[in-house]
């Protein structure tokens, strides 16, 4: 996002402090902005420079600047105050309300959350720090093995591969899924979750990354 916001200002042809002055931003801001950036500062930013498309700014789609037969659509989902854990689950349980979601751009649609992955068992693919898109899917639909999913259990939120379990009772169905890391290193084993002790299952539908 610097790399853009910069380009903006070089259209505008004014240095960076001043664009902070003029915004009402902290000294330095243009230097230190990520794709983290606050709904608040977006909200500054549009409304000082209202012919730029913060859609671009945000995620690089589209063009920098707003047109008229351009209808710029920004598509905002919760970012939850809660990790995925990359390692085994670690026993706490959160209820979380929409209020307490700062809320982020999704550069896609259909995403019901944005989520911060902690613990490196997920790395590289997910490297721990990383915010990750997720959607909510029916626990009942069909579940497509081996690839990565958050499980909402009793015990946290965790961020794994899903593999088939070795065995299924024909008549409960699924009576547990088999977690699986990315990094290959054994420290990071496999564990069970009874299909009991899950809330809720999303999708993973993409890795947010800092440009």
């Amino acid at each position: 996002m610097k790399e853009r916001l910069i380009e903006f200002l070089t259209h505008l042809g004014i240095g960076q402090l001043k664009f902070e002055e003029k915004v009402g931003l902290s000294r330095g801001f243009v230097n230190k902005v990520g794709d983290n950036i606050t709904i608040k500062t977006l909200n500054k930013i549009e409304k000082e420079c209202p012919e730029l498309n913060i859609n671009w700014l945000k995620t690089g789609i589209g063009s920098m600047l707003k047109t008229e037969s351009e209808e710029v659509e920004v598509i905002y989902v919760p970012l939850l105050p809660i990790s995925a854990q990359g390692g085994s689950l670690n026993d706490f349980v959160v209820s979380v309300k929409d209020s307490d979601c700062e809320k982020i751009i999704s550069p896609i649609k259909g995403a019901d959350f944005a989520m911060t992955v902690s613990g490196d068992s997920m790395a590289p693919e997910y490297p721990s720090g990383s915010k990750i898109l997720i959607k909510k899917i029916n626990e009942n639909s069909f579940i497509e093995w081996g690839r990565c999913y958050v499980l909402d259990t009793c015990n946290g939120s965790v961020i794994k591969k899903l593999v088939a379990p070795e065995e299924e009772d024909p008549k409960f169905g699924l009576k547990y899924v088999t977690c699986v890391s990315v990094n290959p290193n054994p420290i990071y084993k496999p564990f069970r979750v009874p299909t009991d002790d899950i809330f809720g299952i999303y999708r993973v539908l993409m890795l947010l990354t800092e440009k």
